[in-house]
């Protein structure tokens, strides 16, 4: 019974950080807040995290877990479209990644997927005129430009725009 009432709490304790990461950031988030939201005090919130970078970092990887967008380095505009349409429907998952670029001095890692389009890219699949961290970069930048457009514009455009924009760039 222990061990669920642990898992539950951690639960909570993600839950209420991504809702806290998305609308402050890491800098203006704080455990208090977090704590509160989650039912449980502060000091248990750092006994299970250590500390708020260890805790964004915990919702990082539930968030790419639960989100699970398969990156596929042979259709590059499709993945883009699919990290567009996330983000077109949970703008807190945009949000998390903004902060996650404007607070953090590295990126969050995507060795495996560099790899790929740089495999690609010898392999004549993906063009060369990037590197392939900055491939990977720009399609993800594409994807995310439209992120927080109002619900009003034309989503099916703004779909059909990353995907072309993003064929554009990696077509050899």
């Amino acid at each position: 019974m222990q061990d669920r009432d642990q898992e539950r709490t951690r639960r909570r304790l993600l839950d209420a950080a991504f809702v806290e990461f998305a609308a402050h950031g890491i800098a203006g988030a704080r455990m208090e807040r977090i704590a509160r939201i989650a039912r449980c005090s502060a000091g248990l919130a750092y006994n299970y995290y250590g500390g708020k970078d260890e805790l964004f970092d915990a919702v990082q990887s539930d968030v790419a877990g639960a989100t699970a967008l398969e990156f596929d380095v042979l259709d590059l505009p499709g993945y883009a479209g699919r990290l567009y349409d996330l983000q077109h429907q949970h703008p807190e998952f945009a949000r998390l990644a903004t902060w996650q670029r404007l607070e953090r001095r590295s990126p969050a890692s995507r060795t495996a997927d560099v790899e790929a389009i740089r495999s690609a890219q010898e392999s004549g699949l993906v063009s060369s005129r990037f590197p392939a961290e900055q491939v990977l970069q720009l399609v993800l930048a594409v994807a995310s430009m439209w992120a927080a457009a109002p619900s009003s514009s034309d989503h099916g455009v703004r779909r059909r725009t990353v995907e072309d924009a993003v064929r554009r760039l990696v077509e050899p």
